[in-house]
């Protein structure tokens, strides 16, 4: 990667910029162990045997960085770890992450399906919606005005 073509994105240039602080508590531990992973899967995806390059915390827990909470996956798969249209992941596999709510289920306490259904939109406006932090705001106050949780 060229450094330079990049120093445009650079610390709080960055969109994904949390003034210095981490998503991962522990960071260079989820590191060493993201490494492990790795050497352990021989860098394939263990759903599908792609090349993996991302390694992912079966129990969504960030600060669980224990060998057996995390799989190497390749973007494909992961990103239908956390974008599933439904509450059960797609992925069956290995059953690996089985039954386990998507992150924004989790999140929002109704699956990006049901959310798309109530509201009479795409689903990919919901993702749309999800990404804007105001209308992800919006929508978090809309869900539980309609569909408050007793």
């Amino acid at each position: 990667m060229n450094k330079a073509k990049y120093k445009h994105m650079i610390g709080p240039n960055n969109p994904r910029w949390n003034n210095g602080n981490s998503a991962y508590p522990n960071h260079a531990d989820f590191k060493r162990a993201r490494i492990e992973v790795l050497k352990r899967t021989k860098g394939k995806c263990e759903i599908c045997g792609e090349p993996a390059i991302l390694v992912h915390h079966i129990d969504g827990n960030k600060a669980n960085h224990n060998l057996d909470n995390l799989i190497a996956l390749c973007r494909q798969c992961h990103t239908s770890l956390h974008y599933a249209n439904d509450e059960e992941n797609v992925i069956m596999g290995r059953g690996i992450c089985q039954d386990r709510p998507t992150k924004y289920s989790q999140e929002l306490g109704i699956s990006v399906k049901e959310i798309a259904e109530k509201f009479g939109v795409t689903i990919n406006a919901v993702y749309y919606w999800i990404k804007d932090p105001a209308k992800k705001q919006w929508l978090k106050e809309k869900i539980k005005e309609k569909y408050p949780i007793d």
